[in-house]
């Protein structure tokens, strides 16, 4: 891979914003790409907001500045919200219909951004937009993370083949969630934008 590419994950802490973040960093590795990441915990134990960035490509360091984020997976919409300022007008998306509400929201001290107005405001603004509107029923929640990674490599330019990523996820999946991670991950692939 000559072009250096750039991608956040973004959500809250119990969401796998960590795994999906050691997922996309050992599928790199697979394909033999260079690659680097950076987390930022923040309250990941308290379901406070986890940013994490990946960096692929030669000399990556895996922090990534405003305005350089060429791909953002937000598996909760607030928290993709906060991402704005590291997006450009060429940067492509994935956002999951996803919102888990913050104490100040509901206990009435404020109250939830309009996710259509989000969305809306994306398509208008940046080059790609996914909105995962719904998530299958007869998959179980903790595989959101790796459907929405399915959603995201329909991204143009998308920095990791399907190949490595299905390899790593058979590396990295605890056992017993092995085979339902490779379906949420092909059932996201191939879901119509």
């Amino acid at each position: 891979m000559n072009k250096t590419s750039k991608m956040l994950i973004a959500g809250i802490g119990g969401q796998g914003v960590v795994y999906l973040t050691n997922l996309v960093t050992e599928a790199a590795l697979a394909a033999d790409i260079p690659v680097a990441s950076s987390e930022i915990h923040g309250l990941a134990q308290r379901r406070g907001s986890v940013v994490a960035g990946v960096t692929f490509g030669e000399n990556t360091y895996g922090y990534i500045e405003e305005a350089g984020a060429e791909f953002l997976i937000g598996l909760e919409p607030l928290e993709a919200i906060r991402c704005l300022p590291l997006l450009n007008t060429e940067s492509k998306v994935v956002v999951d219909n996803n919102p888990i509400y913050p104490h100040s929201v509901t206990v009435g001290q404020t109250t939830y951004p309009d996710i259509d107005s989000f969305v809306d405001f994306l398509r208008t603004n940046i080059k790609q937009v996914v909105f995962n509107k719904g998530f299958d029923e007869n998959l179980h929640p903790i595989l959101r993370n790796v459907y929405l990674l399915g959603r995201a490599v329909s991204l143009e330019d998308f920095p990791i083949p399907v190949e490595s990523i299905e390899t790593a996820i058979k590396a990295t999946a605890r056992e017993k969630y092995l085979d339902a991670s490779i379906e949420a991950f092909q059932l996201g692939l191939n879901k119509e934008i």
